[in-house]
């Protein structure tokens, strides 16, 4: 080829090779200049359409134009020759910068931030790159990255699947049009075909490999390496490796596409996240503690007072803490708290005596769990990750969906369910954390899949008469039990049916949204799952669908009365594609026999275009009497009754969407801690409020 002409491009000299084809330093004759010429190889296997398709993706992918994306200048075909003109760039490959020993952090992040850049603008044009690669990532001597060969890409098609070829030509850093092997990702080794997330997962293959001079999975034959990428979780990076930076390659490199990262943009953010902690750190004489307390300045608060009761709403954007007293008419607003980070998920503790509201934060800079004494005027801003996976499990934590007190005898426990699902637990307050060990080490693990929403653990619910039986919900893994203090699990899911999978009534793989119980019948748990209403009279072994008259057996909030065994509201929506309320009439729906009939509630809430969506944790009740049922919206409204569903009243509207909905009555713990009589609990509420009600009589005759 040395020599010859294609289009107006003179070939000057061979610079490499792979397994698709040549890549030339060809010389521009009209604009006189450097070009890089990758020329296919005329024997590889691509047939005459697949020759057309690359073509035109090579087409696509020239309309990129990022500082650190190697410029596709023209694609064409000459004498049956297919070429593609590149930007030539004059750098070393990162592959060959790392060596055997791998890069300093800070170039790993100052090159990872920018490999990630590159991504974004491919993404957001519908472009994946798929067979992203330490020799596909060009430095220069000003330490610009280029990444090469964006021609290689595929435009996503919305709602079309895309077939994949599997062709390994060695062990030598050859491609094919599908990619290379050691930077697979799973997905794609079963045939699932590639796409964003698939390209995260190979740059955290490059990241690995530039922060270790070794790549994660390796092996001396195609299936040792297919089995590690597989089955395998990779050697963990200790120091100089900063764990933050080995945090976002566990991340990337998570088996399942919904426990990586979604977006390119958010590994750029965690990377300069880390890149700006290593860089206010470098210092070995500067404290690098920082500040252990956030105050929140600036933002409207609450002045609390015994006796007063709060509703905790986490959204999508920040907490808000609603105020009122025990005749729950007026509200007091503040926050927002944690401003535009996810809570998902909110408690109050008031266990001897204390006063603590606990919320999670998912943020630039991970998920935190934070507490406040002082009701939102200050808060826990921790160091580092109090809940986290052990180094060794090649996972991350992605949110935390609940946040669960122990019983009345353990004033010190509390559990938090996570993504990807599993269970921690406290027995200091929330000093430490510890993972349960039985639930992540089970053996239907691995087989659990996410749902739209993720591997969640987003239910905790505890026997209060046995202090060693807990029951949890994931989405979609089932509900599970243990009967010895999380040591073993066993899955309980006879007769809860799955509408997606082959198998309609499988031992586990079910979509749970929530289950609740009464203190009073432990045995009997209600279920709302993803299509089916259920109830179980003897501890989860078996189940029986209760959706007797309610327009969608779909659903996701449940809660249930503090005091009535057999009454359960519930929030129907429509269906599985529109999960809206059904007909556009915004219902609850409650049960007062265990499910054998169900009653809509609708006085005071909007019955016209009314397309509204209630989440699983956006619902709660108060302890008074008669009993206060309050719920969030997606579209921001807040709405409440105090007469146990009979009328409705609009809170709050206006905040972001609401994830998360909880009740708490300050300093009322004695009132509302009998672990095994939900009556005594009733009557001294009861009693409480009358109190109350008293005490403003008198006032007023003054």
């Amino acid at each position: 080829m040395i020599g010859q002409v294609l289009g107006h491009y003179k070939v000057v000299e061979k610079i490499g090779e792979g397994g698709m084809g040549v890549v030339y330093r060809g010389r521009d004759e009209v604009l006189h200049r450097d070009v890089a010429l990758k020329v296919v190889k005329k024997d590889t296997t691509l047939d005459a359409s697949t020759r057309q398709n690359l073509l035109h993706e090579a087409r696509a992918s020239s309309a990129l134009a990022h500082p650190n994306i190697c410029t596709i200048y023209e694609v064409g075909e000459t004498n049956g020759e297919l070429y593609i003109v590149m930007e030539f760039v004059q750098g070393k490959s990162l592959r060959a910068m790392s060596g055997d020993v791998g890069l300093p952090a800070e170039s790993v992040l100052r090159y990872g931030v920018q490999i990630a850049s590159a991504l974004v603008r491919a993404h957001d044009m519908g472009i994946v790159h798929r067979d992203l690669k330490s020799a596909n990532i060009a430095v220069t001597s000003e330490g610009l990255v280029k990444v090469l060969d964006f021609g290689l890409a595929k435009r996503i098609a919305t709602g079309v699947s895309q077939g994949t070829t599997w062709v390994f030509e060695s062990m030598q850093e050859k491609s094919t049009v599908s990619g290379t092997l050691p930077y697979m990702a799973p997905e794609v080794l079963r045939g699932e075909g590639a796409d964003y997330r698939s390209d995260l997962w190979a740059l955290g293959i490059v990241l690995y490999g530039a922060a270790s001079g070794r790549l994660p999975f390796e092996g001396r034959t195609p299936f040792e390496i297919s089995s590690g990428i597989m089955r395998e979780i990779p050697k963990p990076l200790g120091p100089p490796v900063p764990p933050g930076l080995w945090a976002v390659i566990q991340r990337c490199l998570a088996k399942e596409p919904m426990q990586r990262y979604q977006r390119a943009g958010e590994v750029q953010a965690a990377l300069e996240a880390v890149q700006s902690a290593a860089i206010i750190s470098s210092d070995p004489g500067v404290d690098r503690s920082g500040p252990t307390t956030t105050v929140f300045h600036g933002v409207q608060h609450v002045q609390v007072r015994k006796g007063d009761f709060l509703l905790l709403v986490g959204t999508t954007k920040g907490a808000f803490l609603l105020q009122s007293n025990a005749q729950r008419k007026r509200w007091k607003v503040g926050g927002p708290y944690f401003h535009g980070q996810a809570v998902y998920a909110m408690a109050y503790d008031g266990r001897e005596g204390r006063r603590r509201m606990w919320a999670s934060t998912q943020g630039v800079w991970g998920t935190q769990l934070r507490s406040s004494d002082d009701f939102g005027k200050s808060w826990t801003n921790p160091q580092e990750a109090a809940i986290r996976f052990p180094s060794e499990s090649g996972v991350s934590l992605k949110n935390i969906w609940q946040i669960s007190l122990g019983r009345p005898d353990e004033p010190k426990v509390l559990y938090c369910g996570v993504e990807p699902a599993a269970l921690f637990e406290t027995r200091d307050g929330g000093k430490t954390w510890s993972i349960v060990r039985g639930l992540f080490d089970h053996p239907h693990r691995h087989r659990w899949m996410p749902g739209n929403g993720g591997l969640a653990l987003h239910t905790i619910v505890l026997d209060p008469t046995d202090n060693q039986r807990i029951y949890v919900a994931i989405s979609a893994g089932g509900v599970y039990r243990t009967d010895n203090g999380g040591s073993t699990w066993t899955a309980q899911n006879r007769g809860i049916r799955v509408t997606f999978m082959p198998v309609k009534y499988p031992e586990f793989g079910q979509c749970v949204h929530k289950i609740v119980m009464h203190p009073t019948r432990p045995e009997r748990l209600f279920l709302q799952n993803h299509w089916g209403l259920y109830r179980s009279d003897d501890h989860a072994e078996t189940w029986t669908e209760i959706a007797n008259g309610v327009p969608s057996d779909f659903g996701f909030a449940m809660v249930m009365h503090p005091r009535n065994p057999n009454c359960v509201y519930i929030v129907p929506v429509e269906s599985d594609e529109f999960r809206c309320t059904c007909d556009g009439r915004l219902r609850i729906y409650r049960t007062r026999n265990a499910g054998a009939s169900w009653e809509a509630l609708m006085r005071g809430l909007p019955q016209k275009g009314a397309h509204e969506t209630i989440l699983r944790d956006a619902m709660a009740v108060d302890s008074f009497d008669p009993v206060g049922i309050y719920f969030g919206t997606r579209s921001g409204k807040l709405f409440g009754s105090i007469d146990e569903g009979k009328t409705w009243q609009k809170i709050l509207e206006g905040l972001p969407p609401v994830v998360c909905v909880r009740s708490a009555v300050i300093d009322a713990a004695s009132l509302r801690s009998v672990p095994k009589s939900a009556k005594a609990s009733s009557v001294a509420t009861s009693s409480r409020v009358k109190r109350v009600a008293a005490t403003k009589s008198r006032r007023s005759k003054r």
